[in-house]
């Protein structure tokens, strides 16, 4: 793991959350203004991210989700979106631990690796979303059982990347002169995030690279940081050592009169689009979603405002210590708020 202060007087680091799913209407779920899942808008907002200088673009894993359930799968996508690119890193979102075998996981990963020069970064979450899991037949197992398959699954990644042959026990992943070559000599970089238990917590101290966290108000992120940093230092690792990614949503108004505008193109978006029932588990009613509510949620929990409200919101989340900004663009598949984005970060520093 990097030393300790290894973050310290970096520059933030910008990366792009890929809209592999659209929520035509609905702000608090990431993609209000995308009317259904398109691979053309996948594919330019992460060749502009490269364009801009974006360190990274961020791949989420869901079996289904959004509009009528449509959604790129993360690993197909992200390997897609490799071969199209040539400097961004390409990092999976909360890939989902029992979607797929941590050994096949770990071949494919060292296999990605290879191909890009190492430009991934590996992002293994437990899961959370019971439905899908069930929906596709595969096994829901208690919070504690995925926490240890996941610790697990790490153990049998890192043992495999080397490409020499491993021999392990386990109880989820026993390995067997098993071989993972060709693969990228240096490690893996690896986040864990999530909801913020307490077994995981002591795995992201433990295991982590980088921490990554779901949309939070600053107050709510410096509470989460402080009990990952005390998690760190109870093991004795220095938690500067560790990387923070903040998830979230961003938009960046002309002026202070614009939101109104977004408030009425969401609203005839709901109503002209209706989601379907492949997320009525993760939504409010769309009778639920008045303004007030909407203005509320997203002025605290989002990074939204004028270029100034913005520039003050990265600022204040930067010094809570966040190093990686994982933007859901709430304007695209514009790429308006990116650019604007960028610019904002570049001149704070």
């Amino acid at each position: 793991m990097p030393g300790a202060a290894a973050y310290a007087g970096e520059p933030l680091r910008l990366a792009l959350a890929a809209p592999v799913f659209a929520a035509p209407g609905y702000p608090t779920l990431r993609t209000p203004s995308l009317e259904a899942a398109s691979w053309a808008a996948v594919r330019g907002l992460v060749l502009r991210a490269e364009e801009l200088g974006f360190d990274s673009a961020w791949f989420s894993d869901h079996l289904f989700h959004g509009r009528d359930g449509a959604f790129f799968e993360s690993w197909t996508a992200l390997c897609v979106a490799a071969g199209e690119t040539s400097g961004i890193r390409l990092v999976n979102n909360h890939l989902g631990n029992g979607l797929r075998d941590a050994r096949m996981l770990a071949k494919m990963a060292t296999t990605l690796a290879a191909i890009t020069d190492g430009r991934f970064d590996l992002f293994l979450a437990t899961g959370y979303r019971e439905r899908e899991y069930r929906a596709y037949g595969l096994p829901w197992e208690p919070l504690a059982v995925r926490t240890r398959r996941l610790a697990e699954a790490l153990k049998a990644v890192r043992l495999l990347w080397p490409g020499r042959p491993v021999d392990a026990g386990g109880e989820f992943y026993p390995l067997r002169d098993a071989v993972a070559a060709p693969s990228y000599g240096q490690r893996p970089f690896i986040w864990l995030g999530g909801p913020l238990d307490g077994a995981t917590c002591e795995l992201v101290a433990a295991e982590a690279d980088g921490w990554n966290s779901f949309p939070l108000t600053l107050d709510e992120y410096r509470e989460q940081a402080a009990r990952v940093d005390a998690a760190c230092v109870a093991i004795g690792r220095d938690p500067r050592s560790l990387r923070r990614s903040l998830e979230t949503q961003v938009l960046v108004l002309d002026d202070a009169s614009d939101w109104d505008r977004w408030l009425d193109r969401w609203r005839s978006l709901r109503a002209a689009l209706p989601l379907g029932s492949a997320v009525d588990d993760l939504v409010p009613a769309p009778e639920e979603l008045d303004d007030e509510f909407v203005t509320a949620t997203c002025r605290s929990r989002f990074i939204v405002g004028t270029r100034a409200e913005v520039a003050r919101r990265v600022a204040a989340y930067r010094a809570a210590g966040v190093t990686d900004l994982v933007c859901w663009l709430m304007d695209a598949p514009s790429d308006a708020s990116m650019t604007a984005l960028a610019g904002i970060v570049e001149s704070i520093g």
